[in-house]
C-alpha cells in the first residue's frame, strides 16, 4: 500500500502542472504533470496500488512505475519508516565567526555589536593562537576543512594585518591536508584595488550588508559625517564582479527600509548576484506592510524567472532551507561557534560583551576547538511542541536559536506562508528550463 510522506506539499501552479515536494527529504522538488498531480491526490494512505489503479483507469505497471519513481525520494513509501534530517556523529568541518576588530567607519543605529568602537582590532596573539588551535583540531579530530568568516566592526580596516595571516594559515593547514576557505562580512566601503588583487588570489569571498536601493540604504548605513554609502558601495560590488569574486548581499528587513524592497529586488536581480533577505532581530515588524512588500517583491521575482533568471541558486530567505533541509539552523553548537577580538569564545556572535553560561577561550590548552564547541552552550536543539511536529521543521529548523521566543522563531506564521510560495516559484523555474529544453 503507497503512503504519502507526512511532509508533503503538493500543489498545482497551473491547470497542466504541479509541483511535490518532501518537506523532510533534500532535494525532493518534483513537478508533476496533471496526472501524476491527480494519482499522488488519489493516495489515501489506505488503498493499494491496484485499487488506485482502477479508480483513476490506468495500467498497473504504469502506476507502480511512477510510483517506484517517487519512492526514491520518499515522497511515497510502502511503510510508516520515513526520513528526517539527523546530525552526524561528527563532523570534518568547522565554521567561525571571527570578530577582527570593534572599530566601525559607519554609523548604524541599529547595529547590534555592543561593543563596537570600544577598542582596537584583534592582537597577533590571539592570530597565532588560532592557527595553533587550526592545527590541533585537524590532528586530533580529523579536520579537513574550515571556513572563516572575518566580520567586525568592519574587517577591511583590519587588511594590514590579515593579509599576511590569510596566506600563512592556508599554507600551514594545507601541509596538513586542511583547506582554509576566508569570507569578508563587510559594509563594502573599504575596497580598494591592493584587497580586489588579494581577493581573486586567494579565492576570498564577500557577504555585503545592503539596506536598499539609494536614499534607503543612505538613511540607515551612514558615515559618521552622516553621508550616505550607497554609491560607494554600489560601485565596489561592481567592481569586485568585474573582477569575478565571489559576491553574496545580505539585507536586514526592518520597518526603516521594508518599502524599498522591490526597488532592491529589482537591482539585485540585475546584478545576477545571490542574495539572502533577513527579517531584523529582537523588535518588532508591521506584518501587513512586510507581506506586503514581500509579495511584489515575489511577483518581480516571477518576471525575471520568466526571462531566464537562476532564483532558486540566488535567493535565500531568512535562515530557510527548503531543498538542502537540515537539522540545525547554523553551524553554532555543533561544527563552529564565534571568536571575540580576545580569544574568547562564544555560541553566536550576537553575544559578544555580554555574560554568557558558557566561558571559553581559544588559550585553553585543555580542549581543542572541537571539544569546546561540544562543552559550550547548545541553544540549537531547544525546540517548542510545535516546532518538533511540524512539517517545515527541517525547512526552518525553528529559526535562530539566540532570538527563538518561546524556543520557535517569531516569523513562524511568516514562512508558513512563504515557504509554499518559494517552492511555487521554484515550479516556474523548473518548468520555464523544462520548456527551453523542448521537454513539455
Amino acid at each position: 500500500m503507497p503512503k504519502k510522506a507526512p511532509g508533503l506539499v503538493i500543489q498545482l501552479v497551473n491547470e497542466d502542472y504541479g509541483f511535490v515536494v518532501n518537506c523532510s527529504y533534500p532535494n525532493s522538488f518534483r513537478i508533476l504533470n496533471r496526472t501524476q498531480y491527480d494519482i499522488l491526490m488519489a493516495i489515501d494512505n489506505e488503498n493499494d496500488i491496484q485499487s488506485i489503479a482502477d479508480r483513476l483507469d490506468i495500467e498497473f505497471e504504469d502506476l507502480e512505475k511512477l510510483l517506484s519513481l517517487l519512492g526514491k525520494k520518499e515522497i511515497i513509501r510502502f511503510d510508516d519508516n520515513f526520513s528526517t534530517p539527523q546530525k552526524p556523529d561528527e563532523t570534518k568541518s568547522l565554521n567561525f565567526w571571527i570578530h577582527t576588530t570593534n572599530a566601525c567607519n559607519l554609523g548604524c543605529s541599529y547595529c547590534y555589536i555592543l561593543t563596537l568602537n570600544t577598542g582596537k582590532g584583534m592582537p597577533d596573539t590571539v592570530r597565532q593562537q588560532l592557527l595553533h588551535k587550526f592545527v590541533e583540531a585537524v590532528r586530533i579530530k580529523g579536520i579537513k576543512q574550515i571556513k572563516l568568516r572575518l566580520a567586525g566592526g568592519e574587517p577591511m580596516s583590519q587588511f594590514n594585518v590579515w593579509k599576511t595571516f590569510i596566506p600563512e594559515a592556508m599554507a600551514v593547514l594545507a601541509d596538513e591536508g586542511c583547506k582554509l576557505e576566508v569570507a569578508m562580512i563587510t559594509n563594502l566601503t573599504m575596497l580598494t584595488d591592493e584587497i580586489v588583487e588579494f581577493s581573486k588570489k586567494y579565492s576570498i569571498s564577500y557577504g555585503v550588508s545592503l539596506d536598499g536601493v539609494g536614499a534607503v540604504h543612505d538613511a540607515t548605513r551612514q558615515f559618521r559625517s552622516g553621508s550616505g554609502s550607497f554609491s560607494l558601495v554600489d560601485a565596489n560590488i561592481r567592481k569586485l564582479l568585474a573582477n569575478d569574486i565571489s559576491i553574496s548581499v545580505n539585507t536586514v528587513i526592518s520597518n526603516h527600509n521594508l518599502f524599498g524592497l522591490p526597488d532592491l529586488t529589482r537591482y539585485l536581480i540585475s546584478l545576477d548576484i545571490p542574495y539572502r533577505y533577513s527579517i531584523v532581530k529582537g523588535e518588532a515588524i508591521n506584518a501587513e506592510f512586510l507581506n506586503d512588500y514581500l509579495t511584489q517583491s515575489h511577483d518581480i521575482m516571477m518576471e525575471a524567472i520568466d526571462a531566464g533568471w537562476k532564483f532558486s541558486k540566488k535567493y535565500q530567505f531568512c535562515d530557510l532551507k527548503p531543498n538542502e533541509l537540515g537539522f540545525q539552523t547554523c553551524a553554532s553548537g555543533f561544527s563552529g561557534g564565534a571568536i571575540y577580538v580576545d580569544g574568547s569564545f562564544k555560541y553566536c556572535h550576537v553575544q559578544f560583551g555580554t555574560e554568557t553560561s558558557s566561558s571559553a577561550s581559544i588559550f585553553s590548552e585543555e580542549l581543542d576547538l572541537v571539544d569546546m564547541i561540544e562543552n559550550g552552550e547548545h541553544h540549537e536543539d531547544i525546540k517548542s511542541a510545535d516546532c518538533q511536529k511540524c512539517k517545515y521543521r527541517s525547512v526552518c529548523t525553528s529559526g535562530c536559536p539566540v532570538y527563538r521566543v518561546n524556543n520557535k522563531d517569531p516569523q513562524c506564521s511568516l514562512y508558513h506562508n512563504f515557504i509554499p510560495t518559494y517552492y511555487t516559484l521554484q515550479a516556474q523555474e523548473r518548468l520555464k528550463l523544462l520548456r527551453n529544453y523542448g521537454m513539455m
